[in-house]
């Protein structure tokens, strides 16, 4: 199936699961350092944006189980900063799905209520 450019840029399109099987952690942290170590940002935030609304959702086929929900206007470098703590307090997280290590750095900040 091919899907309309537009609605791909606008970021209308989540593929459920196709990200968090194809990202781990590390990989994740590595796209969100900054660009002058290597970090990809724009592929970060696309990644960022994308296992937020995983994360939100009640479905567990598309987070694990694992629930946050992080405000619209919550400003994305503090995401982002939460994600690389994470990473750095718990080496181990960087083996783990995307969204599961990103569910773990915010779930105590951002719980779904």
């Amino acid at each position: 199936m091919r899907l309309p450019k537009h609605l791909i840029a606008a970021g209308l399109v989540l593929l459920p699961a196709l990200p968090a099987a194809a990202a781990t952690f590390g990989e994740l942290e590595a796209w969100c350092a900054p660009p002058d170590a290597g970090g990809r940002p724009r592929l970060c935030l696309g990644y960022v944006e994308t296992f937020i609304q995983g994360l939100a959702s009640t479905d567990p086929s598309l987070n694990d189980g694992l629930r946050a929900c992080v405000p619209e206007g919550e400003d994305r470098a503090e995401v982002v900063r939460l994600l690389r703590a994470h990473a750095r307090d718990d080496p181990s997280s960087r083996d783990r799905p995307g969204i599961v290590g990103l569910g773990q750095a915010l779930q105590d900040r951002y719980p779904c209520r």
